[in-house]
């Protein structure tokens, strides 16, 4: 182990077993990293990286569009992972300092100024070279996420290899979200929203408090959604069949931030197929977020943004600014008052 993951290790938990920072990680999934717009050199723009996964996406979908309409110049690059957590975005990185030349170090898509004819993947840290970033966020996995004991010590690791690689960027911490009411995680009553919510905020604030790092905070402004009428969620829906659907229906989602029931097809029959998905961000969630970023990086209200996405009433977009405005202020509030 050389003498950067030694020093990480060493401010670790103790509570960890440090035999787990030698675990290479399989890559599971394939990377959806993109660039909103790579840039120019000498350009002044906001360049900001994601180290993360689906919920870094959901995130980041309706910023460039946000950032172009408050006149806000930004670049964004996504490293990120599909169902991905912490440690198995250390892993590569562990794998890469391993051996340059080990696949498993190299799971993300080069973004298209590092692309070359023969190089369609690369590691971790060509990317955090290649920019002087401004921003560069991480978050844990969100079924994870609730578990204070699943961030260390994967969460030190990254942020030092961060803070040595792309030296100019402020590490931000991006809070994930509990999940919606209906998700199964929460069938047997043992853990509901609500207690998801705790347990993850508990988690992310410690982790920021830990490294003194600011916090986009996402998961308080769902949460926060979740309380006015508006985005007050019920089910079952008693009109709707969910045993027998006719094809093509849904409950009633009106209310909802998460994607939700939704109709794809049974891999196995190819035959149309009710299916939930209660922890992704649809529309309306995704722009909440959107707006939550676009305070925290820009340091700018969002309330006077005039982007209202296609298929959303102006009425629900400044709801949700306002939300996001709300939440941001009260985030930077407890944050002044947590500085030396």
């Amino acid at each position: 182990m050389n003498s950067f993951f030694r020093s990480a290790v060493a401010r670790a938990p103790r509570s960890i077993s440090h035999s787990l920072l030698l675990a290479m990680v399989p890559v599971l999934l394939s990377s959806r990293l993109c660039a909103a717009d790579e840039g120019k050199p000498g350009d002044q723009s906001v360049k900001v990286l994601t180290v993360g996964n689906s919920f870094a996406d959901d995130a980041c979908v309706l910023l460039p569009a946000l950032a172009k309409a408050g006149g806000k110049d930004l670049v964004l690059v996504r490293a990120n992972l599909g169902g991905h957590s912490l440690a198995q975005h250390v892993g590569y990185l562990q794998a890469y300092e391993a051996n340059a030349d080990d696949p498993k170090g190299s799971p993300y898509n080069a973004p298209a100024y590092l692309a070359t004819g023969d190089k369609k993947k690369i590691n971790l840290k060509a990317i955090l070279a290649s920019k002087p970033w401004n921003f560069v966020t991480i978050q844990q996995v969100s079924n994870n996420s609730f578990q204070e004991e699943t961030y260390e010590p994967f969460a030190g690791i990254l942020i030092d290899y961060i803070r040595k690689n792309a030296p100019t960027a402020e590490i931000l911490i991006q809070q994930t979200w509990a999940y919606r009411e209906d998700h199964e995680m929460f069938k047997d009553g043992k853990l509901n929203q609500q207690s998801m919510y705790a347990g993850l905020k508990a988690a992310y604030d410690k982790l920021a408090q830990r490294y003194s790092l600011r916090i986009i905070p996402s998961g308080d402004a769902y949460q926060a959604a979740r309380k006015l009428p508006r985005w007050t969620f019920s089910f079952p829906d008693p009109k709707f069949d969910y045993s027998k659907p006719a094809p093509g229906t849904l409950p009633d989602q009106h209310a909802s931030l998460n994607v939700g029931w939704k109709w794809d097809k049974d891999k196995t029959t190819n035959e149309p197929k009710l299916v939930l998905d209660a922890k992704h961000s649809n529309l309306y969630g995704r722009f909440l977020i959107s707006c939550v970023w676009y305070e925290v990086i820009f340091n700018d209200s969002v309330l006077n943004n005039p982007f209202v996405p296609e298929g959303m009433s102006p009425e629900d977009a400044m709801i949700l600014r306002q939300v996001a405005h709300e939440v941001v202020a009260a985030r930077k509030a407890t944050e002044a008052t947590l500085k030396p």
